[in-house]
């Protein structure tokens, strides 16, 4: 599996690499550990093309080369938690999350939080101004997560059909302008 280090996070536990196709026996692994995740989006288990089709889809009209794939690697170099988007969606200064999924091993102690936080550092580093991203309707652990670390609600899509559900999209951006604005304020 080739990686390669594109921001760092403050846990001497984990490194954030940017994941590779060569990885994606890894992250499916990754992906069926967390198939709680597919349940309540899409009401069915993992499908086995998840991992390669990570690597491989992007919105209407955007191209690969704005996709990224951040794996969260344990020491032993085992993929524990995965961050995937797109830069520049769904304008120039905006960055899309499409994905956190972390393993249930991981999960309550602060990594998620820890990642964003890195993240939105190294988006504000390549002159992002927002980030974006949508939550499914049941995930009520997911918004609240997002909540808690910044992102307010934007708008509620119509329903769409996930897998097996029918569901809205509530979709939420975290300003990093108005974030930038407060640390120079306060400081």
């Amino acid at each position: 599996m080739s990686a390669v280090q594109v921001f760092q996070i403050d846990d001497a536990e984990y490194q954030i690499s940017e994941l590779q196709p060569d990885s994606t026996e890894h992250l499916q692994r990754l992906f069926e550990q967390c198939a709680d995740y597919a349940l309540i989006v899409e009401g069915e288990g993992v499908s086995p093309a998840a991992a390669k089709e990570s690597f491989e889809s992007v919105p209407p009209g955007r191209a690969l080369n704005d996709k990224f794939l951040y794996g969260v690697l344990d020491r032993k170099g085992n993929i524990v938690g995965v961050l995937e988007g797109m830069r520049h969606y769904p304008d120039e200064t905006t960055w899309w999350i499409g994905l956190l999924m972390l393993a249930p091993t991981t999960r309550g102690r602060g990594l998620g939080r820890t990642l964003i936080e890195a993240f939105s550092d190294y988006v504000r580093t390549q002159q992002g101004l927002s980030i974006m991203l949508g939550v499914v309707e049941e995930n009520h652990d997911a918004y609240h997560f997002w909540q808690q670390v910044g992102f307010e609600l934007v708008r509620e899509t119509e329903p769409r059909v996930f897998g097996k559900k029918t569901q809205k999209v509530y979709v939420m951006r975290r300003d990093l302008i108005q974030e930038n604005l407060q640390r120079t304020t306060a400081g």
